[in-house]
């Protein structure tokens, strides 16, 4: 069972090259060197620039899932730029950073379920970063299909604003905490992130948390966890058939009570017209003892039409409750499926604008925007 791959972190306008020396236990000294691209760098490649992408074999332009692209994230760090400040209060200086640029990719045995995985991938960025997102792209010329996304703070933010690790670990410096803690507050917040993004896209699209080896699971933990990331994979689609299949069920029930009912009515009234022969006060109070009873059984006929929602919704909750188990994960999926019912309507378009950039289109695809 594959696992989930998500990546990101802050570029500069400018690189930098950072030097870092490590004592040992044994007294020897370990240095080593780092060199960090700029953004331009970074958004070059992505873009797919002669000569920035040479670890590419054959470089095609990006799609542009959302927002703008690479280069025009540019304009817009820079902006944010001129206007931000360090910790201390002073001007950001060049190789500070101005964008969080980071990466999510999806196995090549898996690349038929890329579209639903992007779709799922951009609803997670939207929710987290909301407007400072800016640009999401795609990329299907390397060994695995994978998207870029960056990320700039709004007028007024600091760039730790839009990075938890960064931010865990300025807060653990503020609080005089040693650099081995500041280290471990960055990375516990960054554990936060992989695990949110596990539970709301990874599992959903059949991936693990990490691979065995990472974690040191047992082979018993490890085959725990693929069949868990298997169940959450296909919960989607059989929650989306039994809620379509309890609509189908409620609003026929209500459909046949209601045409049973609209019978009798019908046979009622046909049976009053015929007593007209009778006296006329007779016929008057027939007449009227009809109509109320007409009224009664429309009322009731209505009635089970307006249930029927409610019966199908019931339906749903009783097997949603059964695929996910916990009661509370029916409506997080609901409210999933009919984000996804929403972006289906425009099929066509999607598959056009797939072919257009990769060539092909995937069966059940999905709505990209």
């Amino acid at each position: 069972m594959p696992y989930q791959f998500i990546h990101y972190e802050g570029y500069g306008r400018e690189g930098s090259t950072q030097t870092k020396t490590v004592t040992k236990k044994n007294g020897d000294k370990i240095t080593t060197t780092k060199t960090v691209r700029s953004l331009l760098e970074i958004l070059e490649e992505q873009e797919r620039l002669e000569e920035a992408c040479p670890h590419v074999k054959e470089p095609r332009k990006p799609g542009i899932l959302y927002g703008v692209s690479p280069l025009e994230v540019l304009t817009l760090a820079e902006k944010w730029a001129e206007t931000a400040t360090d910790a201390r209060g002073h001007k950001l200086r060049k190789d500070g950073n101005v964008c969080l640029v980071g990466v999510i990719s999806l196995p090549r045995d898996m690349e038929d379920d890329f579209p639903k995985f992007a779709e799922d991938s951009l609803i997670w960025l939207k929710e987290k970063f909301g407007d400072r997102l800016k640009s999401v792209i795609v990329h299907d010329d390397e060994a695995h299909p994978h998207l870029h996304f960056s990320v700039v703070p709004r007028v007024g933010e600091r760039f730790d604003d839009i990075h938890e690790g960064i931010k865990a670990k300025n807060n653990a410096k503020k609080d005089g905490q040693k650099a081995g803690s500041q280290n471990l507050a960055y990375i516990g917040a960054m554990r936060e992130m992989q695990d949110d993004f596990s539970k709301q896209v990874a599992m959903k699209n059949g991936l693990t948390r990490l691979g065995p080896a990472r974690r040191r699971l047992s082979r018993g933990q490890w085959q725990a966890e693929q069949a868990q990331a298997r169940f959450f994979a296909d919960a989607k689609a059989q929650h989306k058939a039994a809620r379509k299949n309890g609509y189908k069920v409620g609003l026929k029930q209500a459909e046949e009570e209601s045409k049973e009912l609209g019978a009798k009515v019908g046979n009622w009234l046909a049976g009053a017209l015929g007593g007209f022969h009778k006296p006329t006060t007779q016929a008057m109070e027939q007449m009227e003892k009809t109509k109320q009873e007409a009224e009664k059984k429309k009322k009731k006929a209505d009635a089970y039409a307006k249930q029927a929602k409610e019966w199908a919704d019931k339906r749903v909750s009783i097997v949603g409750n059964q695929i996910t188990v916990e009661k509370s994960k029916t409506l997080e999926l609901e409210k999933d499926l009919d984000k996804v019912e929403e972006k289906n309507k425009d099929m066509f378009k999607v598959i056009n604008w797939y072919e257009k950039n990769f060539g092909k289109a995937p069966d059940n695809l999905p709505k990209i925007k």
